[in-house]
């Protein structure tokens, strides 16, 4: 473990807190739709040099893809627990072999 990796495993086998899922959580998630909103604000607004907004622009962009990354893998998540447990499902009680 280094400065630089203070949550990892010697080999870097392992990184990040094993408790945390990877992704954002609802914190980021609320953070991101502030800086679309933000972005969109400057870019529409006349208040605004044409930089800032160009840069605003850009910042709500990014900040769109990343959000809409986290809806497809939250609907990924969902069709696999869907499927997982629905009516169609096998479930087996033992192990076959």
């Amino acid at each position: 473990m280094t400065a630089l990796t203070p949550d990892c495993d010697p080999d870097l086998s392992n990184c990040g807190s094993p408790t945390s899922p990877p992704g954002g959580g609802v914190r980021s998630t609320v953070v991101l739709l502030a800086l679309v909103t933000v972005a969109v604000l400057a870019v529409t607004g006349s208040a605004v040099p044409g930089a800032v907004a160009f840069l605003a622009g850009g910042v709500g962009v990014l900040s769109t893809l990343v959000l809409a990354r986290r809806a497809v893998r939250l609907a990924g998540r969902v069709g696999a627990a869907l499927a997982a447990h629905g009516p169609w499902a096998v479930h087996r009680s033992r192990p076959v072999g």
